[in-house]
């Protein structure tokens, strides 16, 4: 938790971000106790203190709790987790509010002190509330994708969010508008676990830094099942040798890509290769052969659109399986692939090439029967980190 008061500070953000100036900003983790502190003078008199909250887009403040001399409260807290610092506060002039907030409690808090119904004092904070959360729970399966959430309500005081792992490793992260600040870990294994630090940076301030740790366990003997799988219709085509060709994916954004060949010769379905993988959160990329390579735009891998752009030899045709992961959903796209020489092809034409297209179909049909990645919709291939 920090508090933070500033008034150059909060017209530069005031101007920055269209809302109302506020005098003071406390950023504070949810379900973490705090203090917005009011003090004014003793309640004598015709003296009343009010304590009020709306949310930043709100145009009507809503009444919290209220106190005199003569009537010590009308109305009472909007929540059990709100009340006043001080019982004594009549005598002492302690007008504070303790919060236990949630996430949905940020916004402005005002304390406004009165004397025969004119103003004499106001105070007025922005409480950001932090919320930080972690899919799936722990114990987290191995090979599944730990995803890292945080948000803070409002967020106007906020310049950024980052998330590091465990070692201090800064980690990618992206801002969604339900979600807030994600980062992922594909394929999770056992030295994934360990803690992982939310740093939230205010607006202006070098020092406004507020810190969340999440702490993840890695079940040593789970394993994630991938049984949401999707498959898009096989394409069959075919290319000269040294042509670059491009390979489809399917069309759905992914956390992560397995690009899987299996060669025309191959007698079982165990001879399938991974040859390329690209996890686009680490940015880790491991492949079979530089004839391979991400597509560019109008693919993006960065943002996980994936195709593939492939320039093969003769005996690099066969069948590839492009396989895209988002979270615990499996998206598969089979291309299988004829190649042939250019002098061949030329010779043969574009009849020709089709026969020899619907030769190898029936050839591979009879000599391969099933598919090693499917058994009554069940995904029984784990994919591994490094190549096989």
């Amino acid at each position: 938790m920090f508090h933070i008061t500033s008034v150059q500070e909060r017209h530069a953000c005031s101007c920055i971000c269209s809302f109302k100036a506020w005098d003071e900003v406390v950023m504070v983790k949810e379900n973490t106790s705090t203090t917005l502190v009011c003090n004014g003078a003793r309640l004598q008199g015709d003296i009343s203190i009010n304590w009020k909250v709306k949310s930043v887009a709100a145009d009507e403040w809503k009444l919290i709790l209220s106190a005199s001399e003569k009537k010590k409260f009308s109305g009472g807290a909007s929540k059990a987790s709100m009340r006043l610092t001080d019982d004594n506060f009549q005598d002492t002039g302690d007008f504070s509010l303790d919060v236990l907030p949630k996430v949905e409690d940020g916004g402005l808090y005002s304390c406004l002190i009165k004397k025969q119904e004119r103003k004499v004092k106001e105070r007025i904070f922005l409480l950001a509330v932090l919320k930080v959360d972690f899919f799936p729970a722990a114990p987290v399966p191995q090979y599944s994708t730990l995803r890292l959430f945080a948000r803070v309500n409002p967020d106007i005081s906020v310049s950024k969010i980052t998330w590091t792992a465990p070692g201090g490793l800064p980690m990618k992260t992206e801002k969604w508008p339900t979600s807030g600040t994600v980062t992922k870990v594909p394929q999770v294994q056992n030295n994934d676990g360990g803690t992982y630090t939310c740093m939230v940076y205010h607006w202006g301030h070098s020092n406004g830094v507020l810190e969340a740790h999440v702490d993840v366990i890695v079940d040593a003997d789970k394993v994630a099942s991938f049984t949401n799988i999707s498959h898009s219709s096989e394409i069959s085509t075919a290319t000269q040798t040294h042509k670059s060709l491009l390979l489809a994916c399917p069309s759905s954004q992914g956390d992560y890509v397995l690009l899987y060949w299996l060669p025309p010769d191959a007698k079982k379905h165990s001879m399938m290769k991974l040859v390329y993988q690209y996890n686009r959160w680490s940015g880790s990329t491991s492949k079979h052969s530089n004839k391979l390579q991400l597509a560019g735009p109008p693919y993006d891998p960065e943002a996980g659109s994936f195709a593939f752009l492939l320039t093969p030899d003769l005996k690099e045709g066969g069948l590839y399986a492009c396989e895209v992961y988002l979270n615990d959903v499996v998206f598969s796209q089979r291309t299988r692939l004829s190649v042939l020489k250019g002098k061949q092809e030329e010779a043969v034409g574009g009849e020709g090439l089709e026969k020899v297209k619907q030769k190898e179909e029936l050839m591979y049909q009879q000599e391969n029967r099933g598919w090693p990645f499917e058994a009554a919709g069940y995904l029984i291939c784990i994919p591994p980190k490094h190549m096989i």
